[in-house]
Parts: structure tokens; C-alpha cells; sequence
């Protein structure tokens, strides 16, 4: 039963479509719906003007020119007679400014104006060509896919995407498509509470959701076989909870012509307590979403397979690293001294920093027999993500300065935007240091760039495994919800998909990276 209401993320009862480039404004006219127009100034009262001539309704063209965006965004509402049933059209103006860190159609403010607010309804997307892809992404977090209201039911829908002033092609239409699928699939594991979505129905929901991908394969490690293997960071941060604690990794194969793969590492803390170092009753809430990392990533890693794997024929594999951070009499303490995949020891003075342990033992599994030569984490790693980078862009560590600028150029073109932190292990990894194992799992200084400590935490198991490739930490603690309040964005699938889209996959040769 909780496994069946897992695997209802894979198919939300509100859908969304986008049309094809064929189907204009008379389309939209005649769908028997009510209608959203978005887009900056000028574009919005083309398609108002337009629009307002399909539905004989003129004042429709004297409100777009009378709005007024601000910083924020702004929308006026004007009604229509569809038959006998009264209608209305919102016209959305998005902010002008959009400064170099901002993805220009500003996708948080469409994501902000129409959530909640658009299922069963048209969206006319005035942008231009290049907004295509953020705009529709933006669209598709807007229809919250889970829900558990007894006195107000979802009901099915379908939400109908169109845009005016370009015609996408077909290759960025079905990009669009696949991410937007994907990203609310992501919302919706998200969403699940932890009576719902525990380790064992993730690992259930995920294997369903990939069963049927052609060139997709499959292997699970669980319990005590993690233990058994070595897996001792993972294993100690879930033991404990009644659902045991997972490895999940997935490949498509690709080509299968020698090429070194690419990996994805989520991490999936499917409910964190923070263990023997106990969180508040307040700073317990929203835990559900630590396994915003996984999500995101699992996301990513469909979107591509379903679309035939990497364009550069490189296997693609997905690593989740699954676990409930629970509390009773077999959880793992403070002093403890842990050994991980990687044959570091840990000592444990955080319990409640227990993202990087199990991501640490993931991206060793990566090093140790997958093939790889790009490696990219992410995790709801760091509350002072933040304050870093806060809360519209995740906060980036890169081996090299070029794929830094691809993953920033990704998240900027897909509207998950990211920022670099600090890769500077050589000033950073005494944060760790341990008189009695080869590390701490905490800082000393919390004041000393902690996003991007832990962020190294990670990475000195991957080199310590003898790891010479690129690597990617992405810390999205903040944009995983706070965009939207208490929803789930679905963060991580456009950036993702974006960067291994691009020509070089992420994966341009590059120095071997500082194995401090």
C-alpha cells in the first residue's frame, strides 16, 4: 500500500502539455478554457493584442499596455464570454531587469505568479527562442503533483503550454517536454511525507519508474549487505530506521563503445530527525525534502534516458544514496568512529551532518567500478547554503574552471541557477581534522565557508580512491522548496539535463584536480 502511493509520483492525476508549433493563438481561442498570457512587456501585448482581436474582447490589449511588472512580476485579469461560460484571461508581466546571474525570462518570477493557480487552463508563453526551454520548465513546477486533502481532492486536468513570437524546434520542444515529465515526478517524491516515502517505496517507485527504459539496468544495496561490503557511512545513517537504508544505482549503457561514463550521486534522506544530535520540533519540520538531491538527480538521469541516454553515446548512471536518519536504540552517536566505502575513518561529532556520509560512500561506489570521467553529487546538503548563495541559486564546487562555467551556463539556460563556492581544499580540509580517525564529519569554524567544507568533505573520499575525472558537488538546500514555500520545485532536473545535453557532456579534458 505506502509503495503504491509512492509510485502515484510517477503519473499526477493534473497534466501538462505543450503544443506543437503548429497550433497558434486560434487554438488556444477555441479550447474552451480559461488563459494565461506570459511574457516582458512588448511580447505580452503582442499575444494580448492578438488574442484579444481571437476572443473579441479589446480591453484585453489596453491591460497588458497598462501593466506594470516591478521587480516582482504583475498580472490583471479580464473576463471573457465562452458560450455561456464566463471565462477569464490573466496576463503576466515578467520583470525587465534580469541581471548576468539571472536567467533572462525570469523563470522565478512565471513559477511565483502562476503556481497553484493554472491546472485545467491555457498558458501562452510569449518569450523568445532562447527562454523556451526555463519558461516551460518554470511552467511545469507550478502544478503541485501531490496532494492529500479529503474536503478538496485533485481532480484530473490538463494544463495546455503554448508559445508565441518563436517556433521551437522539435529537439527543444521534446527536451522541454522530458524535463517538465521529469520535474514533477521529482516534486512529487518530494512531496510525499515519510509515512508515504521511506527508503524501501523509493527503491520500489524508482525500479518501476525505469523498468521499461530501453538500455536501462538496474542493482540495489541494501541493509546489511551495505554493511557486509563496506558501505559503513551510508550503513550507520540509516540502520537505525525500521525502512533499511539503499544504494540504488542505474545505467544506460549508451553507445556501449568504451567511452568512460558520466554519474549522477543524489542524496536521499528520505526524513532526517538528525539522529543522536536531534533536531527541534520546528527544525525537524520539512525534513521530508532531504531527499531533494536524489530526486532531482533520479529526475535528470529519466529525462535522459527516456530520450536515449547522453548525445555523446557515454553511459549515464544514477547513483542514490537512500536512508532514514532515524532515532532509537541501533542509531549511530557522536564519537563513533566509521570506516567508509572509501577506507577513510570518520569520526562522528554531527550526527546531524549525515548528507555527506552517505554521499561520500556513493561517489566511492562511482570511483571504485563505474567507469566515469565526470562525477556530479547534489544534495540538500547545508542550511548555510542559503546564506551563500541563497535561495534561487545552489551553491557549486568544480575540479576545474571551465566545467564551473558550464554548469553555471547550464543552470543560467534552464533557470536553476547556481553559483561557485570555494574548491579550495588546500585552506579548507583542517575544518576536519580528527585526533583519532582521518577526519571529522563536521566543521570546527561554522563561520568559514561551511557549504563549500562539506562540499570537499565528499571529495576527499573520491580522491582518496585514487578519482582523476571532473567532479560536480551541487548544494541546493535552499532552491529544493524555498521558491515556492512549502512545495517542491523539482530543482536540479533542468540543470542536469542541460549540462549533458551540451556538446561536450561536461566532460572536456581538464588537469587532474588537487587530491588534498
Amino acid at each position: 500500500m505506502v509503495a503504491s502511493r509512492a509510485h502515484s509520483a510517477l503519473a499526477p492525476l493534473s497534466k501538462l502539455a505543450f503544443r506543437g508549433p503548429g497550433e497558434g493563438l486560434e487554438a488556444v481561442a477555441k479550447a474552451g478554457k480559461s488563459i494565461w498570457i506570459v511574457g516582458k512587456k512588448e511580447q505580452l501585448c503582442d499575444a494580448a493584442r492578438q488574442l484579444a482581436a481571437s476572443l473579441n474582447v479589446p480591453l484585453l490589449a489596453k491591460q497588458a499596455e497598462a501593466l506594470s511588472a516591478g521587480y516582482a512580476g504583475a498580472k490583471a485579469e479580464a473576463p471573457w464570454l465562452d458560450g455561456d461560460e464566463l471565462r477569464k484571461v490573466t496576463l503576466v508581466a515578467l520583470p525587465e531587469a534580469a541581471g548576468r546571474l539571472v536567467t533572462p525570462c525570469r523563470p522565478d518570477a512565471i513559477a511565483k505568479q502562476l503556481h497553484g493557480k493554472v491546472a485545467g487552463h491555457e498558458v501562452i508563453l510569449a518569450v523568445g527562442a532562447d527562454d523556451v526551454l526555463a519558461a516551460g520548465l518554470a511552467v511545469a513546477r507550478c502544478l503541485p503533483p501531490y496532494m492529500a486533502k479529503a474536503e478538496k481532492p485533485q481532480e484530473e486536468s490538463l494544463c495546455n503550454v503554448s508559445f508565441h513570437g518563436c517556433t521551437p524546434t522539435e529537439d527543444v520542444l521534446k527536451a522541454v517536454r522530458l524535463g517538465s515529465e521529469s520535474i514533477r515526478v521529482a516534486q512529487g517524491l518530494v512531496d510525499r511525507p515519510p509515512n508515504v516515502l521511506d527508503p524501501t517505496s523509493m527503491k520500489s517507485c524508482v525500479l518501476e519508474a525505469v523498468k521499461d527504459i530501453l538500455g536501462v539496468t538496474s542493482k540495489c544495496i541494501e541493509g546489511e549487505a551495505l554493511n557486509e561490503q563496506g558501505y559503513g557511512l551510508l550503513y550507520a545513517t540509516g540502520k537505525c530506521a525500521v525502512s533499511p537504508p539503499v544504494l540504488i544505482v542505474l545505467t544506460h549503457a549508451g553507445a556501449g563503445d568504451g567511452q568512460k561514463g558520466v554519474a549522477l550521486v543524489g542524496k536521499g534522506i528520505t526524513f532526517d530527525t538528525g539522529g543522536a544530535a536531534l533536531k527541534s520540533r520546528d527544525g525537524m519540520i520539512g525534513m521530508k525534502r532531504d531527499m531533494g538531491g536524489a530526486a532531482g538527480t533520479f529526475g535528470a538521469f529519466l529525462a535522459l534516458a527516456k530520450a536515449g541516454g547522453l548525445p555523446s553515446g557515454k553511459p549515464l548512471h544514477c547513483v542514490l544514496c537512500v536512508a532514514e536518519n532515524a532515532i532509537g536504540d541501533k542509531m549511530f552517536l557522536q564519537d563513533d568512529i566509521l570506516t567508509g566505502y572509501s577506507g577513510l575513518t570518520v569520526e562522528i561529532n554531527n550526527t546531524d551532518a549525515e548528507g555527506r556520509l552517505v554521499l561520500a560512500d556513493g561517489v566511492s561506489h562511482v570511483a571504485k567500478h563505474l567507469e566515469c570521467d565526470l562525477i556530479v553529487d547534489m544534495a540538500t546538503l547545508t542550511g548555510a547554503q542559503g546564506i551563500s548563495t541563497g535561495v534561487h541559486h545552489g551553491l557549486i564546487l568544480a575540479t576545474d574552471e571551465e566545467l564551473e562555467k558550464e554548469v553555471v551556463a547550464a543552470g543560467k539556460a534552464s533557470g536553476d541557477m547556481v553559483h561557485p563556492g570555494l574548491f579550495a581544499p588546500e585552506l579548507l580540509m583542517q575544518e576536519f581534522d580528527s585526533d583519532f580517525a582521518d577526519m571529522r564529519n563536521s566543521v570546527k569554524n561554522r563561520g568559514n565557508a561551511q557549504s563549500s567544507c562539506a562540499g570537499l568533505f565528499i571529495h576527499k573520499h573520491l580522491s582518496h580512491c585514487g578519482y582523476q575525472g571532473r567532479w560536480v558537488h551541487v548544494d541546493m538546500a535552499s532552491p529544493a522548496h524555498e521558491p515556492l514555500g512549502n512545495f517542491a520545485t523539482g530543482w536540479g532536473v533542468g540543470l542536469l539535463t542541460t549540462l549533458l545535453r551540451a556538446p561536450t557532456n561536461g566532460t572536456a579534458a581538464a588537469s587532474p584536480p588537487n587530491k588534498i
